[in-house]
């Protein structure tokens, strides 16, 4: 899929339309390949503020369907999520866009296309194999009365995480501090304890 039929699934004339939760999250989701070139040729004109706040918004509605016993999916979910929002907030050079529009292009690689997840029906026991985005949609559908099925997350798990950590130039000495400071205290506050979490009361249905 090129720029032009992204932008026609995004239904915009040119990148610079890009703004709301629907364009970022047609962009994540859309099952065909895009390469990098054209997924940053989307994302290159869209501001900083605008990232940190569709980045946001889409990894919080993900939060939202995810079965209550996934807590390693749910961790591992809210570490790519300070990642991606420190790596939003470190500046606005060239370099510093490329290495937030890789890291988005890595998670929707996984999210949408490379992962796998094990969904047990618990009516014929058959096991379906499923990218996570497409595990997380039956799940919603099954909280509005559909199939239930038993989740497994397990093979999802592998995610290059060592390759996600930002360096302390990007981070310290910037106007953006106390926005790290305050996505730690989200962490804090997802997590009873760091070693054995425990999802808290918000995360329950």
């Amino acid at each position: 899929m090129d720029i032009e039929k992204i932008l026609d699934l995004l239904e915009i004339d040119s990148p610079d339309e890009f703004e709301y939760f629907e364009h970022f999250a047609e962009l994540m989701e859309c099952d065909e390949y895009i390469t990098f070139d054209d997924f940053y040729g989307v994302l290159r004109e869209v501001s900083y503020h605008t990232l940190n706040e569709l980045i946001e918004s889409y990894i919080d509605d993900i939060f939202q369907g995810i079965p209550e016993e996934a807590i390693d999916f749910y961790t591992l979910l809210t570490t790519i999520r300070q990642c991606l929002m420190g790596l939003c907030g470190s500046g606005i050079s060239y370099d510093q866009r490329q290495l937030l529009v890789e890291e988005l292009y890595r998670f929707r690689t996984w999210y949408v296309l490379d992962s796998v997840v094990y969904c047990k029906s618990l009516s014929d026991f058959m096991t379906k194999e499923l990218p996570i985005v497409e595990a997380l949609a039956l799940y919603r559908l099954e909280k509005l009365g559909e199939e239930k099925y038993e989740y497994d997350f397990s093979d999802c798990l592998d995610y290059p995480l060592e390759e996600y950590i930002i360096s302390l130039p990007f981070t310290m000495g910037t106007d953006d501090g106390e926005e790290m400071e305050d996505e730690e205290d989200c962490y804090n506050d997802s997590l009873i304890d760091k070693d054995f979490p425990v999802i808290d009361g918000e995360f329950s249905d």
